[in-house]
């Protein structure tokens, strides 16, 4: 079998950014791409009457504070399958640190809507992230990790322009 690798793809296409889907909107199942043998696992469930808000996955040729690709989170109405390539517009990033076992990693959370793979147009009306959206995804991310023994402190939440700064410093050589 011949690997492919998907964390090798190139981080950026053209403007877009490229990322993969680990876990579908609306699922309590939570999906890692393990690279190693080039496959999506089962890493967890949600408890109860949890589920992902968004569209959750990671952008290739990156590594963030954590050690993992950079985290993306796609805002569309719809799921989208574990393992699509869907190009993205980046929005904003929610800058935060992640704390377990007295160890805290930064653990940013790069935030873009899809793109239609030819025209590169958003795939629906463009979503704006105003204050009401950005709490309440902050808050899914600090009970999400809560529940995971974890801490998730938001340090903030800014826009295109720190997010590609962030991207572009977790970038690895091609």
């Amino acid at each position: 079998m011949v690997s492919r690798n998907l964390e090798r793809l190139p981080t950026f296409d053209g403007e877009a950014v490229n990322v993969i889907v680990e876990t579908p909107r609306g699922e309590r199942c939570k999906f890692k791409y393990d690279s190693k043998n080039d496959i999506f696992r089962l890493q967890k469930f949600l408890p109860f009457g949890q589920f992902f808000p968004f569209n959750f996955g990671f952008l290739p040729s990156t590594v963030g504070g954590d050690g993992d690709p950079l985290d993306v989170l796609l805002l569309c109405d719809g799921p989208i399958a574990m393992g699509t390539l869907v190009l993205g517009k980046i929005i904003a990033v929610l800058e935060a640190e992640q704390t377990q076992d007295g160890k805290t990693n930064r653990n940013d959370r790069v935030i873009a809507i899809p793109l239609e793979g030819k025209s590169r147009k958003p795939v629906q009306p463009e979503v704006h992230l105003d204050g009401k959206l950005s709490e309440s995804i902050e808050k899914f991310f600090v009970t999400y990790n809560q529940l995971q023994g974890r801490e998730f402190e938001p340090l903030g939440t800014h826009g295109e322009d720190r997010a590609l700064q962030i991207i572009r410093q977790a970038m690895r050589p091609q």
